[in-house]
């Protein structure tokens, strides 16, 4: 059974706030290509430590100001005083909330399925959220290209159905 994000966050957000670290199942495709939906889980904790650009948050993102909210696990890419812009790795416009959004920070993640936590304080990762940042102004062509290889069938008719509209 799924929880709604409504119900699971909040409870997540609490848990963490009381010091206790959650691994969380991953749902969403925005952290694409290297956390996919369904797969992997985050391991979460308390933001103790100054956030720095690089570092993947768990945030409340106000919708329209009508007090709806949804909730990202994205990272940082830029800190401005008390305003911090985030992407989805396999996003293309930034989100912007402030500091007091933030519920926690992830310290790691369990990828394909393995029971082994890779660090984001590890080399590999620290080389590869870096190279993503940077290349993304052709991130679009990138991720299509991933896509492609990954979901040939699906991809392929999206990319029809833009064309014939």
């Amino acid at each position: 059974m799924l929880l709604s994000n409504d119900i699971l966050i909040p409870e997540v957000a609490r848990l963490v706030s009381e010091g206790k670290t959650v691994t969380l199942p991953l749902r969403g495709y925005s952290m694409r290509p290297y956390l996919e939906d369904g797969r992997d889980k985050g391991l979460l904790t308390k933001v103790t430590e100054p956030l720095k650009v690089g570092d993947v948050i768990l945030a409340r993102i106000d919708g329209d100001g009508d007090g709806n909210c949804r909730y990202a696990l994205h990272r940082i890419v830029r800190i401005e005083g008390d305003e911090i812009t985030m992407y989805g790795d396999g996003n293309y416009s930034p989100e912007h909330i402030k500091e007091s959004d933030v519920l926690a920070i992830a310290k790691g993640f369990y990828r394909k399925g393995s029971d082994r936590l890779d660090s984001v304080d590890s080399l590999p990762y620290s080389i590869y959220w870096r190279t993503w940042v940077w290349l993304r102004p052709m991130r679009r062509y990138l991720l299509l290209i991933w896509r492609m290889w990954h979901y040939p069938k699906e991809t392929t008719k999206k990319i029809k159905q833009r064309i014939c509209k």
